[in-house]
């Protein structure tokens, strides 16, 4: 049986969705009941005619970090797509980053390697890569540099990929999958469903930097694919394209029909943010947000070469013209 961590978020609800077309018995972690609910009305819009696929789907209410629950499962997992994450790129969320991403995975991996699974999918990101600023195209090649600033974030996807890794050296097989920005529908109120919304609903301002973007069915067409293939051991970056923020935001704005944001988000705007931020916490009037990591992420002209895994699968990206048509068409504006 396959587990699939993270089956309420956007990514994870389309990689169960993908193997429920496939007819595979999927084990599906939850947290809150209403999540359920909410996949089960993504299973509605996404497939109509298969009132069958979603119940296909075993779901089993666990934490990452509830070994008392997952010791239940794991004896009948065969296989682990590890799709779950806590997303934040907050200071004060650093703790939970650590308890869900890294712990959270070594517990994961600890008991693959316990139930002898036999292949171990690790949905990681490009944050994660941590390569030095100066290296203009990124690749599987280069390795994390240590004195870089990196968000909460960043570190914890770090640290989760070498718990990972661990696991392979210790007899697992894996693979590490790294996608830029994942745009897709549906999920407006979290991911890159809430950027689009706020495109949506109207934005001023956009970052400087560079935005490296990929279509969440590419994502998942890989996951599946590689988890099939004899691939181990091995990461891939997924990014279709790297385009500047402003263009993205742009482009996102024209095919909703609403306006495009007017003004930058410079590195000397977002210094001044950082500064109000850090005097409003040190007053104990909000928790603080913004950090120099996240600064130098959204003013960042690097690029990411998302094209290993072309050479590795008969894949082609989805192009920025396709995501975009999609996801006009399944968002709800207002009439």
């Amino acid at each position: 049986m396959i587990l699939v961590t993270g089956g309420t978020g956007m990514i994870g609800a389309h990689v169960l969705l993908a193997l429920a077309k496939e007819k595979r018995t999927t084990l599906a972690l939850y947290r809150r009941e209403n999540s359920i609910a909410k996949i089960a009305d993504f299973f509605k819009l996404k497939a109509p005619e298969h009132p069958e696929y979603f119940g296909q789907i075993q779901w089993h209410q666990a934490e990452l970090n509830d070994l008392v629950q997952l010791e239940i499962i794991f004896p009948k997992v065969t296989e682990v797509y590890h799709c779950a994450a806590k997303v934040s790129f907050a200071e004060h969320h650093t703790e939970k980053l650590i308890k869900t991403n890294i712990e959270g995975t070594a517990n994961l991996v600890n008991l693959a390697l316990k139930y002898k699974v036999k292949k171990f999918g690790y949905l990681s990101s490009i944050a994660a890569l941590g390569v030095a600023s100066t290296v203009a195209l990124v690749n599987e090649d280069q390795l994390w540099n240590s004195n870089e600033t990196h968000t909460p974030y960043a570190y914890s996807k770090y640290g989760a990929e070498l718990e990972v890794w661990r696991g392979s050296q210790e007899g697992l097989d894996v693979v590490i999958l790294n996608p830029g920005i994942v745009l897709g529908s549906h999920f407006w109120n979290s991911s890159s469903g809430s950027l689009i919304k706020r495109v949506a609903q109207g934005m001023n301002f956009s970052p400087t930097g560079n935005a490296a973007i990929v279509s969440v069915d590419d994502v998942v067409e890989v996951l599946l694919s590689l988890m099939k293939s004899s691939i181990k051991n091995e990461r891939f970056i997924l990014v279709a394209e790297n385009r500047p923020y402003k263009e993205l935001i742009k482009r996102t704005a024209s095919v909703l029909g609403v306006r495009a944001p007017r003004f930058s988000l410079s590195k000397t705007l977002l210094y001044l943010l950082f500064f109000i931020d850090k005097t409003a916490y040190a007053l104990g009037l909000k928790k603080s947000f913004l950090n120099r990591a996240t600064i130098k992420s959204l003013c960042s002209q690097q690029k990411y070469d998302g094209s290993k895994i072309k050479r590795s699968l008969d894949f082609t990206y989805k192009n920025l013209d396709q995501m975009l048509k999609e996801i006009a068409q399944d968002y709800p504006l207002p009439h």
